[in-house]
């Protein structure tokens, strides 16, 4: 019953233009200050560059889709964030790690200027990255979700017991990767969980299949970095991301997804306008799909980053 809503099982032809992709798409890898980061890109590279950066635990993958329905006329990088796919793992403390590992990740592909496509995680990311170095991005698209996870800023949540915890979690973790029988078992299981929701199983197996490693013994493992399970050890207010999203200076298109961050987070639900009030460079746009609609919508979801990005 996965999928029934987004009609059943993945288009085939969808799926093996994602083959035929991989099968054509640049390896890029990458030595940063932590050792590499690994990725695929398209499009001619002399084209301008956009650098398209993943949502938590997914890794490049997440993008062959969209990338089979966006015209060449770009030059398309997907990256494995830090601990995410097949690069290096880097420890996490706080969201804005990933923006020094963004600046970092710019810097070792030696471009001077690009424009950002962010999902899930990668959206708020996105932003942040743009506000804080608004000379190094030509504009900036996010899929589904705008916000981060925030902590209030009127005293509620004790930010003393909650890096206590956080650092508690840390140094006392006993986590071990489970093993699962073969990738198409854990793409089942991805598939009926909350943020997959909606999203066909062989989509996910492509997330999968880049994030799993084959074990001597049979089966697979995830090969995510532990770390990333945890609860930052601090989160900005909400003021502060406020702060960040009014600072950014390009134009900012947001894909929401009507099945997508809204619905499984309701109380996000009815604050589009808190967030387009904010930047009056946010043109928003609601897609049909789930959180992934980037994967389960390719054809809309290219269409508006092309548009948008002419």
């Amino acid at each position: 019953g996965i999928n029934a809503e987004y009609g059943g099982m993945a288009n085939a032809s969808l799926l093996s233009q994602c083959r035929a992709l991989l099968a054509t798409a640049r390896m890029v890898k990458l030595t940063v200050p932590w050792g590499v980061v690994q990725g695929i890109e398209v499009g001619p590279q002399d084209a301008p560059p956009v650098l398209m950066v993943h949502g938590w635990l997914d890794n490049c993958y997440s993008f062959v889709p969209l990338l089979t329905e966006l015209p060449m006329n770009r030059r398309y990088i997907a990256l494995d964030l830090p601990g995410h796919g097949h690069s290096s793992h880097k420890p996490k403390s706080i969201i804005l790690d990933w923006v020094l590992e963004v600046e970092q990740i710019r810097k070792a592909l030696g471009l001077e200027k690009m424009s950002i496509v962010g999902h899930s995680m990668s959206s708020s990311l996105s932003v942040i990255y743009s506000a804080t170095f608004p000379e190094r991005v030509s504009k900036t698209v996010v899929i589904d979700s705008i916000a981060p996870i925030v902590r209030e800023s009127n005293g509620t949540g004790n930010i003393v017991e909650h890096l206590r915890s956080a650092i508690d979690l840390r140094v006392n973790d006993t986590f071990r990767q489970k093993l699962y029988p073969d990738v198409d078992n854990l793409a089942e299981i991805k598939a009926n969980s909350t943020w997959y929701k909606g999203l066909d199983v062989e989509l996910v197996k492509l997330i999968v299949e880049r994030g799993v490693e084959q074990q001597e013994g049979g089966g697979v493992k995830q090969t995510y970095e532990p770390c990333l399970r945890y609860n930052s050890m601090m989160y900005l207010t909400r003021d502060d991301y406020f702060s960040f999203l009014t600072g950014v200076k390009c134009p900012i298109l947001w894909l929401d997804a009507e099945e997508g961050t809204t619905k499984i987070i309701p109380r996000l639900s009815g604050m589009e306008g808190v967030f387009i009030a904010l930047n009056n460079n946010i043109s928003h746009e609601k897609l049909p799909g789930p959180h992934h609609l980037h994967m389960s919508n390719p054809k809309q979801v290219a269409d508006s980053i092309d548009k948008f990005l002419l």
